[in-house]
């Protein structure tokens, strides 16, 4: 399950790339130019996330579905912001956390690092998002 598990995080972190680059064109629009560029700098985090998932699983053969359980709901800023906040403290408190403790059991080592290596910037990203 670990590979499935990597895949879908590719998924959501694929997805969470477009939608804050959408998230940061609103802001924009709204003249929340500090918000936008906030926006469009996680963008580039969650891409380098997706990519390091990607280069995990670059040995599998086929097609497979990713289910990224990502949030969905264009709005205004104030709506994307809470938005990304809960779908980043969703990633932190319960998927990683879950992802990691799957591939601790099945002694998954190289997955194990690649899920972990991602929580600092997780942790940072809500931080920004809440504003500390």
């Amino acid at each position: 399950m670990t590979e499935q598990h990597l895949i879908n995080a590719f998924g959501g972190e694929s997805q969470a790339h477009m939608r804050y680059l959408h998230f940061g064109n609103q802001a924009e629009k709204e003249k929340y130019y500090n918000v936008a560029r906030l926006f469009r700098a996680i963008a580039h985090a969650e891409y380098v996330h997706a990519g390091d998932h990607h280069r995990e699983l670059r040995h599998l053969d086929g097609g497979f579905v990713a289910n990224s359980m990502a949030a969905f709901g264009p709005g205004d800023s104030l709506k994307n912001l809470k938005l990304a906040i809960d779908g980043e403290t969703y990633e932190i408190e319960e998927m990683y956390p879950a992802y990691i403790e799957v591939a601790n059991s099945r002694e998954k080592k190289e997955h194990k690092e690649a899920l972990n290596g991602h929580m600092p910037v997780k942790k940072c990203i809500n931080n920004f998002l809440k504003g500390h």
